[in-house]
Formats: structure tokens, C-alpha cells, sequence
């Protein structure tokens, strides 16, 4: 008998004890899951699969989830842990229909897989998760988690739930529920056409407001179109829309910086329709305070969502003065938005009703979202509140420019009046002024012609410089004498140059330069004479023979001749230049540069030798030139150049020339004789400037080694 009372006792403790299972009908809308049908097994490594899941081995294992048990040491479930939940079902549907098991929307879990095994013995798999992609979620419905499965009607069936947690999960916050597929649908369906027709009244509002944007200028518009985009952002992350393509972002930066979009564009569009900046002035100043601080809110939710984004860790102070600045800005910006309005309307501005009306009807949706939350319209009533103040936003907008009109009337008014009143003045105005013409137009001929005989006399001087200047550069018949091959492309921007070449013999060795003074011109040709003189004295003179030792005491005596000591205000006159020194005897070369490059072409190829960047002048980072020395091969190629070239604007964009293109040509030509490539390189520059203008003075100068 005591046998038998204990065999009973056993068998009720095992009925309390088990799962109970989650009768399906046709009629779940959506029904929550109890602790009682939902038993759980802590996986802290993730090491058990599916198929170990539905064994009986781990069948005693799994526990019934009981937060007030602490036996089941939940506090001790970690992120990257991983839970398995069973669930029976039994269905008892009338039809065959697939249902929904729903992850508490609020619940953040890396990823969910659902598996269900049938009578063959495969197990299928389903995804969804906060981490999956939506396009590999089995349910991809505004960025929920469902998980879909079939049961045959009248059979129960065993399904398991694998959850990985992530940093933001809780367990606490993660409850189920069940739908049937047809209501999830008939909600979901009867939600986005209740969103479709605020998003179509909001697009209508935006279009309607472009081209009046456009027309009138008025930048309030702009304002007010930006107001309503920063409205829509907010609604489709608040519907999850944007995560039907792609993953979500943490919701809780996200939400608040759109909030604060949404606030930044309200102050911008009530400073600009309210036009405190003339009406109210103090009340304008604390608004363009507010902007900032709602602008510092943002790039620190800017910086927020980054580092979120990156898995890092935001510290909690962080965040509660994130949250400090949007709590403090949503009331303060209705607040200071709001009493201006209702100031101006005491002062009989009429736009201002309009504006407090519309904050009305948000206040009022923000109540109905609220207070009626459980309920559709309350559900909705953000949306109703913000269509309704969009709408009146427009009426207000169009009773300003009323107002701007009337007022631009009355201003029209006051200038006609002021030009017939200037009219009456006119004759006589006119009569001074023929007068006063008459006087100047005696004046102006006698400075016409006193202007003529100075350009005379500037002409007359030009060409004597030019002809001061081509006296000292050297002949042609210096470089034919010294070289068989050669060819000097020299094209002065002005009638003078700041350009010029030189070259000198003293027994075997052969000094050559290719300069470019600063400035063209009148100064330009002053330098290039002050650098022919003073290289001639430094050469043949002095007897400097290395090419280095020529640009350090050139530069020495340019900086001493033009006072150059580097103080603040004197002037950096200077000059570029490539240096050459040719040993015919050993037919080595020596190579000194200052800013200018020197190029060489031997068997088809290109060498460049760079000089020094720095100027024959004073500069601030003066160090000794360098020297380069090359041993010359026979039929080399030497050419020296300035950046005329390079540097003129033409072609069919009217850009540089550049280096790249005036190397190539180089290349092209460089087999051609001597006369044929200064022929060439000149067609080519007048063909790329065409009828612009030419922008400096122009040095080409070719050897044939």
C-alpha cells in the first residue's frame, strides 16, 4: 500500500514537473509563451549541435526558465555564451498554417536558429537574429526576429531554439510569443499602409514645397523641407523599415540621434519662420545657443554610434550625458520654439498662430503615443500629431509669404515715391552733368594724348632694353662653335625677358646655364642682366670651376647685391637654374641645379637630374648645392629648360601642360636634328596656347653631346 501512495505521488510531481506544451489554434493573434512551456540549457562553450539537442541525452537537462530559482546561477550567463530553449507545441488548427514564434522585440541576441526535426530525420534550419543579415532572415518583416515553422494540424511536435548572446543581450528581456503567419501578415499589412499614407503626405509636402523654395527663396522652406526628411528618418528606423536591407545599428544612439536631427531642423525652421533675428533679437541669441548645444549632442551620438559600431565599450557616463542632452533638448526646444511664437502673436504676427497650432497638435500626438499606447490609434498617434503640424506648417509658411509680399508691396510703394520725387530733380541733375561732361571730355583728350606720347616713350625704352638684352645673351654662332647641334627655344612673355642662357669656355671645359629670373619683364630682364654679369665675373674672373662652388658664391652675391637677410617684408628676388660644366677633353659633365631639372636621353631613354629645392636667393633652409658628375656618352642628348613650358595653360580645358607631356614630347623628337625639334617645340606650344594668353617667358634649350 505505501508502495503504491508513493508510485503516485511520483507520477503527480512528474505532471506538475513537466513542460507544458503551446496549444496552436487557428485564432492565435499572439499569444505569450509561459515559463512553464519554456525550459532552457546553458551552452557556455557552444560546443552541442542540433542533433545532440533532440537526444535523449540532454533531455533531463534542460530546466524550466525561473528567474526567482537561483539554482539555475542565470547571473553567471555571459555574452558570446550560448542558450538552447525547448519548446513543445501541440496543434490543434483546423487547417494547415505556419506560425510565427517571436522573439520579444526588445531583446537584443546576436543570432536565433530554430530547428525541427521530421519523420525522416532531418533537421531544418532557420536563422533570424540581431547580427544576421536581413537577407539571410527567415521572417525579414521591419527587422523582427521571427522564426517560421509548420505542424501538421492534430500532431505536437518538439522544436529547439539555439541563442547567441551578444555584449547588449539580457536575458530578462527576452520573452516569446506565438502568431499565427496570416495575422502577423494582417497587422504588418494594415501598419505599413498606415505609415504609406503619412510617408505619401510627407513626400506630397516635400514636393509641393521645392519649387516654392525656389522660386521665392525664402530659406524657412528649406528649413521646413529638411524638418520633414529629418521626420521621415526618424519614422522608418522607428517602424524598422531601413533594417528590411540592412543590419541594425544599436538602437539606442541611432533613435536619439535622429531625435536630435529632428530637433536641430525645429530650431532652424522656427528661427527662420519666426525671423527672430530682426523681430526678437534676445530670444534669437538663446535659440542659436540651443542649436549649439543640440549640435554638440550629435557628434557626441555621432561619435557614440562609431565606436558601437566597432564593438567597443561606451562608459556609463558617456552615455548619461548623451542622455542628459537629449532629455534636456526635446522640452527645451518645444519650450524656446514655442514662446517666441506666442509673443509675436501678442505683437499681431500672424504666421505665429499658425505655429503654436501646429506645436498643439504634436504635443497632442506625442500624448496619444503615450497615454493610448496599447491601443492603434495610440500606436499611431506620433504620426497623426506630426501630419497634422506638417499641415499647418504649410498654411503658416504660405500666410508669411503673404506677409513678405505685402510688406515687399509697401516697400515698392516707397521707392516709387522716392523716384518721382528724384524725377523732378533729373533736368537739372543732367544739365550739371552735360556740363561737367563737356569740361571732362577737354580733359580727357589732353590726358589721351599725354598718354600717348609716354606709351611712346615706354615702347622706346622696351626696345632699347631688348636690344641692351640681346646684346649681352650669347650668339648663335658661341653654341655652333662649341656644339654642332644645338637649338636655343627662347620666347620672352614681354618684349623683355626674365629668362636667359649663358655660356663661356675657359680651355677644355665648356660652362652652360638655362635660368629663370623671378618675374618676366622689365624686373625679370634687370635679374637676368644682374646673373649674366655676375656669373661672368664668378667664372672668369674669380676662377670658380666646380658647378656647386658657382651657385654657392652666386647666391652669396645675389643675397649681398639685394640686401637679402631673411627679415620679415624684404623682398626674395632670386633665381632658378641649371648649371653645366663639360670637360671635352674627359667628356665628363658636371650638373648643379636650383629648383630645375635637367634631362639627359641616351639609347632611347630618359635619365632626370634634379637640383636642389631652393632658389639662387636668400632662403630660410639654405644648405651648400649638390653636384652631380656624369661621364657623357657620344650621341647624347642634353636638355636645359625653365617652367614656361610646362606651366602655359591651354588646350581644349584650358589646362597646364605639365611635365609628364613635355618629357614625352622630348622622347618623340629627341632623334630628330637639333633645328627640326626647336621647330617642333614651338608649333606645339603655339598650337596648346592657342588664343590664350602666354603666362611666362619660355627657355628650351637642346645639345647633342
Amino acid at each position: 500500500m505505501r508502495l503504491f501512495l508513493l508510485s503516485i505521488c511520483f507520477l503527480l510531481t512528474q505532471s506538475i514537473m513537466a513542460q507544458k506544451p503551446v496549444i496552436l489554434t487557428d485564432f492565435i493573434s499572439q499569444e505569450s509563451i509561459t515559463d512553464f512551456q519554456l525550459y532552457f540549457y546553458h551552452d557556455p562553450h557552444c560546443k552541442m549541435d542540433a542533433p545532440v539537442a533532440f537526444s535523449q541525452i540532454y533531455a533531463e537537462k534542460f530546466q524550466r526558465l525561473d528567474f526567482s530559482n537561483e539554482k539555475l546561477n542565470i547571473d553567471q550567463i555571459k555574452p558570446e555564451d550560448c542558450l538552447w530553449f525547448r519548446f513543445i507545441f501541440e496543434n490543434r488548427s483546423s487547417k494547415q498554417i505556419s506560425f510565427h514564434l517571436q522573439p520579444n522585440i526588445f531583446s537584443i541576441f546576436g543570432e536565433f536558429k530554430l530547428y525541427q526535426k521530421f519523420d525522416n530525420g532531418i533537421i531544418n534550419e532557420r536563422r533570424s537574429g540581431f547580427n544576421v543579415l536581413p537577407s539571410n532572415k527567415d521572417v525579414n518583416i521591419s527587422g523582427s526576429d521571427d522564426l517560421r515553422f509548420f505542424i501538421t494540424p492534430g500532431d505536437s511536435d518538439t522544436i529547439y531554439l539555439h541563442a547567441t548572446l551578444s555584449e547588449e543581450s539580457k536575458l530578462s528581456d527576452l520573452t516569446f510569443t506565438i502568431s499565427t503567419h496570416d495575422s502577423v501578415l494582417k497587422k504588418d499589412k494594415s501598419r505599413r499602409l498606415l505609415f504609406g499614407i503619412f510617408l505619401g503626405i510627407m513626400i506630397i509636402m516635400i514636393l509641393y514645397h521645392i519649387p516654392l523654395y525656389i522660386q521665392v527663396r525664402e530659406v524657412s522652406y528649406l528649413y521646413y523641407i529638411f524638418y520633414i526628411l529629418a521626420f521621415i528618418a526618424f519614422f522608418v528606423n522607428k517602424e524598422g523599415y531601413i533594417y528590411e536591407i540592412t543590419p541594425q545599428f544599436t538602437n539606442a544612439p541611432i533613435n536619439i540621434f535622429l531625435l536630435q536631427i529632428f530637433l536641430l531642423f525645429f530650431l532652424l525652421f522656427g528661427r527662420a519662420y519666426l525671423d527672430t533675428a530682426k523681430t526678437l533679437q534676445t530670444w534669437d541669441r538663446i535659440l542659436v545657443m540651443t542649436i549649439g548645444f543640440i549640435i554638440s549632442g550629435l557628434v557626441l551620438n555621432v561619435v557614440m554610434i562609431a565606436l558601437s559600431n566597432k564593438g567597443h565599450y561606451i562608459p556609463d557616463f558617456i552615455q548619461l550625458i548623451a542622455l542628459s542632452i537629449n532629455i534636456i533638448s526635446a522640452p527645451a526646444s518645444l519650450f524656446l520654439a514655442a514662446l517666441p511664437a506666442f509673443i509675436l502673436r501678442k505683437k499681431h504676427f500672424g504666421p505665429a498662430r499658425y505655429f503654436l497650432i501646429a506645436n498643439v497638435f504634436l504635443i497632442l500626438g506625442a500624448l496619444l503615443l503615450f497615454l493610448f499606447n496599447d491601443f492603434s490609434i495610440g500606436k499611431h498617434g506620433l504620426e497623426i500629431g506630426v501630419t497634422l503640424q506638417i499641415v499647418t506648417f504649410s498654411v503658416g509658411l504660405g500666410e508669411k509669404i503673404n506677409v513678405l509680399k505685402k510688406d515687399r508691396e509697401l516697400a515698392q510703394r516707397k521707392i516709387i515715391d522716392q523716384l518721382r520725387e528724384n524725377a523732378g530733380l533729373k533736368d537739372k541733375v543732367n544739365r550739371e552733368l552735360e556740363d561737367k561732361v563737356r569740361e571732362r571730355t577737354k580733359e580727357i583728350r589732353s590726358q589721351k594724348d599725354q598718354i600717348e606720347r609716354q606709351n611712346k616713350e615706354i615702347k622706346y625704352s622696351f626696345d632699347y632694353a631688348k636690344r641692351i638684352q640681346s646684346t649681352v645673351l650669347p650668339t648663335n654662332e658661341v653654341f655652333e662653335n662649341l656644339f654642332a647641334e644645338n637649338f636655343i627655344f627662347f620666347k620672352p612673355r614681354d618684349i623683355v625677358s626674365g629668362d636667359f642662357y649663358w655660356i663661356s669656355q675657359k680651355g677644355s671645359k665648356i660652362f652652360i646655364t638655362a635660368s629663370d629670373c623671378t618675374g618676366h619683364g622689365v624686373p625679370g630682364s634687370l635679374m637676368s642682366m644682374l646673373g649674366i654679369t655676375m656669373l661672368h665675373e664668378i667664372v672668369n674672373e674669380k676662377n670658380f670651376s666646380r658647378s656647386d662652388e658657382i651657385l654657392n658664391e652666386l647666391r652669396l652675391n645675389i643675397a649681398r647685391t639685394l640686401k637679402q637677410e631673411g627679415k620679415p617684408g624684404e623682398q626674395k628676388d632670386g633665381m632658378d637654374m641649371v648649371l653645366l660644366i663639360y670637360d671635352r677633353t674627359t667628356r665628363k659633365m658636371e650638373f648643379s641645379g636650383a629648383n630645375n631639372p635637367m634631362y639627359i636621353i641616351r639609347d632611347g631613354e630618359m635619365i632626370e637630374y634634379k637640383g636642389n629645392n631652393m632658389p639662387v636667393a636668400y632662403y630660410d633652409n639654405m644648405t651648400p648645392f649638390t653636384r652631380h658628375t656624369i661621364q657623357m656618352k657620344q650621341g647624347d642628348r642634353v636638355y636645359m629648360f625653365s617652367d614656361g613650358f610646362p606651366d602655359q595653360f591651354g588646350g581644349p580645358l584650358g589646362k597646364k601642360f605639365k611635365y609628364r607631356p613635355f618629357k614625352d614630347l622630348l622622347l618623340e623628337v629627341h632623334e630628330r636634328p637639333m633645328e627640326e625639334q626647336k621647330r617642333i617645340l614651338k608649333m606645339v606650344f603655339d598650337e596648346w596656347k592657342g588664343n590664350l594668353d602666354q603666362i611666362d617667358d619660355v627657355l628650351v634649350m637642346g645639345l647633342r653631346f
